[in-house]
């Protein structure tokens, strides 16, 4: 297996033909488009412009779904459904797309306890991933540097309860107050995952709201060996500048280059 590389487009902006441009230059085998500030619009044509504009790069994508404003665990049911209900309209454009998963936050931003429901969160997960399937596609779960996907024991609970694959991010695993706090490194993290890892988000941690990309092979090895042994092919370079972006890829071709089992002709 020789995973495919992808990048996150705010690295390079929105624009599908500056996009397109530094995919074709830097072969990237893909591109994952985040929507939490670039919501798709109502209107029909306005919608369609944007995705005839991510078919236009040429590859293949993967959607990453807004966030910051829906939540399908809070404890209060209807805002829930509310959320629910607009999620299916990104699951019904991921498949538009022909995108290869919809990924999804849960508990974003550390929704405390008090504001979060475990029932409404397993009821309108399970939900959404059956509205995918029935749409030949698949919703992601991703964990977080805070909050209840940010820790392996309620992570996990969450996955075993759903059967929800996950997008696995090396940054949020390394910056989580799990192994921050010495209670476990990011392959241990990345090793109690019961459910396919089909896709990751590869830089080396998040600080704030900045991504900081690895410094050398050494930083991440381990938890490529990691992903690499769990079958998971597709690798976005979840970067927000052309410098870090640039940095991590160096990194992730040196290490693709020293392994010995990489497809003959893969990088």
């Amino acid at each position: 297996m020789t995973p495919r590389l992808a990048l996150c487009h705010l690295a390079i902006g929105k624009d599908p033909a500056a996009v397109r441009e530094y995919v074709t230059a830097h072969r990237y085998d893909g591109v994952e488009w985040g929507l939490d500030g670039q919501r798709l619009a109502v209107a029909r044509g306005r919608r369609s412009y944007i995705l005839d504009g991510f078919r236009s790069v040429g590859v293949p994508c993967s959607l990453h779904a807004p966030y910051t404003d829906l939540e399908i665990g809070h404890r209060d049911a209807e805002y829930a459904a509310a959320a629910l209900r607009i999620l299916r309209e990104y699951v019904d454009a991921a498949a538009e797309v022909g995108a290869r998963h919809l990924n999804l936050h849960v508990g974003s931003h550390a929704l405390e306890s008090d504001e979060r429901s475990w029932e409404n969160l397993v009821r309108n997960l399970t939900a959404l991933m059956d509205y995918a399937a029935r749409r030949g596609m698949m919703v992601t779960v991703e964990n977080l540097r805070r909050g209840l996907a940010s820790d392996p024991e309620t992570f996990v609970a969450l996955l075993r309860a759903t059967g929800a694959p996950v997008t696995f991010d090396l940054g949020h695993a390394h910056g989580s107050a799990w192994v921050q706090g010495g209670r476990g490194s990011v392959v241990d993290f990345l090793r109690s995952i019961p459910t396919r890892i089909v896709a990751a988000h590869l830089y080396l941690t998040e600080t704030g709201e900045s991504h900081v990309p690895p410094a050398g092979i050494s930083d991440v090895a381990e938890a490529l060996d990691g992903l690499w042994s769990a079958g998971c092919d597709w690798w976005v370079l979840e970067l927000h500048t052309r410098e870090t972006l640039e940095q991590t890829r160096r990194v992730v071709d040196q290490y693709l280059a020293s392994r010995p089992d990489r497809m003959p002709g893969g990088r």
